[in-house]
């Protein structure tokens, strides 16, 4: 329409004329078609036939392409992008992998891989056993291929035959995909024919031994969104019938955790939803991470005590005026004083918040050597914060922290042995809380050059919480005593496997404790307090009074136990274990002088 026909339409108040659009016609929307069900062996679809998933991938997270299509769900339907999925190197090696964990030995033995290895010579054959046992060792200890690559180059210097292939961080990784599915076949056949497994979360080591126990990486579990306890537990029991561990609830007997919520809640725990799944129930040996365990012990024992609050922060704002701005002429002229008093110079360090470590108790310990030097020069110091330390609260504090700091570092230390068993982690509490009695009846193993009521009153309820909480803590692992029950009527009749095993652990016991004696060694606390547990099972209150049972009763009375067992029992001299009688709890560990030198 030209400009004056839109003028004069305007002027007698008449719209122009429009010409009719056309609308254009909607194209054909695609739709699913239930013939591609059977055409394509991986398709699978919602009812509503919206979306559409590769069952093949899915069912394999670790090795799929989680951003593609045909993992997250598509909407497109085309039928040629099912030839280009399952064309793709993501949808090919899902597709191989679950075709080795299925093949029989003759197809394994009839391929490429397998009939090339035939045809190598006996150097050629050593070279590729070299290089795959170092990628091996690399995957094991969780080490980065990186490190494959820089490794080889040194064998070869070191004359080992590596070969000229496969040197660098891709061979490595190739290597290891070839192996890891016969690796994963043999882990499912190892547990499989176990008697008994324990599972371990997070980076727990190794629950318990026998001879030699081992822990054995079985998978990774994708939780998604959703991190609850019952969803960890779900993915666990998937991940038991995946690897073929179907008779799973019959063979967990122990799980190791950490101390998040999540595992060790009371009620909805993943331990107790495993508890309630398990054949042995209630009897699930539960062991927390130890460093956990000692860390809220402290924790629990410290809120009995509020004074712990004001010690902590004394001993910050110390270091602080120490090690931050300006520390290092005030460092200097504490060395000083400490050169013209004829005191030591220590070096102070960073507190560190984990109450149990070496490193707070060495802090702790270098204070107390410099505290003389560090009031006289905060007495020349206008710090008001920095008061508090020369009073006697904080002084006798100190020196009580320290006993207490020494029996947590010990104990820690002793908790950091490889493949700590069950019953020695109960023997560490146990000798801790011995120790901490005799701290409690006694002053300490320091002589306290100053006294105060408040730091006393202080030392007293830390001990008493301290005491209590490690008490707890073993009490929680008196589950494993199931394992040293000796009339098997308390058994249901599939367990009488798993009695035969805790039998077994106790002739181990009694066994190294008589090694140790024919050896005129002194018997250690834990083999000790190991045994009285053992006592413990037949209603004897001491090991003097296991033997006096054994000794004077119808053996046909304890038929179960085994007759090792037995011949251990009786060849435990008498006169070494009557010592052992005594109502009181804290001389429990003074079993013999020698003892009370190991205990103190």
């Amino acid at each position: 329409m030209s400009k004056k026909q839109q003028t004069l339409s305007s002027f007698f108040g008449v719209s122009p004329p429009t010409k009719k659009r056309q609308l254009e016609p909607e194209p054909n929307k695609r739709l699913f078609s239930e013939k591609w069900l059977q055409d394509v062996q991986w398709l699978e679809t919602n009812d509503e036939r919206t979306e559409m998933w590769c069952k093949i991938c899915r069912s394999n997270p670790q090795l799929a392409d989680k951003t593609g299509a045909f993992y997250k769900g598509s909407k497109n339907f085309n039928y040629p992008l099912f030839d280009k999925h399952e064309k793709s190197k993501e949808h090919t090696n899902v597709a191989q992998a679950i075709a080795y964990k299925h093949a029989s030995q003759e197809e394994i033995s009839s391929r490429p891989l397998a009939r090339w290895r035939d045809k190598l010579n006996e150097e050629q054959r050593q070279a590729l056993f070299n290089i795959f046992l170092l990628a091996f060792h690399k995957a094991k200890h969780a080490r980065p291929m990186s490190s494959y690559s820089e490794d080889v180059p040194l064998l070869k210097r070191l004359g080992v035959n590596v070969g000229g292939a496969y040197h660098s961080r891709e061979g490595g990784t190739r290597i290891m995909q070839s192996i890891a599915h016969s690796i994963s076949r043999e882990l499912r056949a190892k547990l499989q024919s176990a008697d008994f497994w324990g599972l371990l979360f997070d980076g727990s080591e190794d629950i318990t031994k026998t001879g030699e126990f081992t822990s054995d990486f079985i998978g990774l579990i994708e939780l998604g969104p959703d991190r609850t306890a019952q969803a960890i537990t779900d993915g666990l029991v998937r991940l038991f019938q995946d690897t073929g561990l179907d008779d799973w609830t019959t063979k967990l007997v122990a799980v190791c955790t950490d101390g998040a919520a999540v595992n060790v809640g009371v009620y909805n725990g993943v331990v107790p939803k495993l508890q309630r799944l398990a054949a042995v129930g209630d009897s699930l040996v539960h062991i927390l991470c130890t460093a956990h365990t000692l860390e809220n012990c402290a924790k629990a024992a410290d809120r009995n005590v509020p004074y712990c609050e004001t010690f902590n922060s004394s001993v910050v704002k110390l270091l602080q005026f120490y090690l931050q701005k300006g520390g290092a002429k005030k460092t200097a002229a504490l060395k000083k004083l400490c050169e013209e008093n004829g005191i030591s110079f220590v070096k102070l360090g960073k507190f560190h918040n984990i109450r149990w470590s070496a490193w707070r108790h060495e802090t702790l310990l270098k204070i107390s050597i410099l505290l003389p030097a560090i009031k006289m020069q905060l007495a020349m110091s206008d710090n008001s914060d920095l008061q508090h330390i020369c009073t006697e609260r904080f002084q006798c504090f100190l020196s009580n922290m320290l006993d207490i700091g020494n029996v947590l570092k010990t104990t820690s230390i002793r908790f950091q042995k490889e493949k700590l068993t069950i019953g020695e982690c109960k023997d560490e509490l146990m000798v801790a809380i011995g120790q901490f009695t005799l701290l409690l009846d006694g002053e300490g193993h320091r002589a306290h050059t100053v006294s105060n009521a408040n730091a006393d009153r202080d030392k007293t309820n830390l001990l008493r919480g301290l005491i209590e909480e490690f008490e707890i803590r073993y009490d929680s692992l008196k589950s494993c005593d199931h394992f040293l029950v000796f009339d098997p009527s308390t058994w249901p009749q599939e367990m009488q496997d798993l009695h035969s095993f805790g039998n077994t652990t106790v002739c181990s016991t009694l066994k190294k404790y008589e090694a140790t004696l024919q050896s005129d060694k002194d018997t250690t606390v834990t083999e000790w307090m190991r045994l009285k547990q053992a006592g413990k099972r037949l209603g004897a209150s001491s090991v003097y009074d296991l033997v006096q049972i054994i000794n004077t009763s119808n053996p046909d009375a304890y038929s179960n136990i085994n007759k090792s067992t037995m011949s251990s029992l009786r060849t435990v001299p008498v006169h070494v274990l009557h010592t052992d009688r005594t109502d009181r709890y804290c001389t429990r560990y003074r079993c013999d002088s020698s003892l009370m030198g190991q205990v103190l």
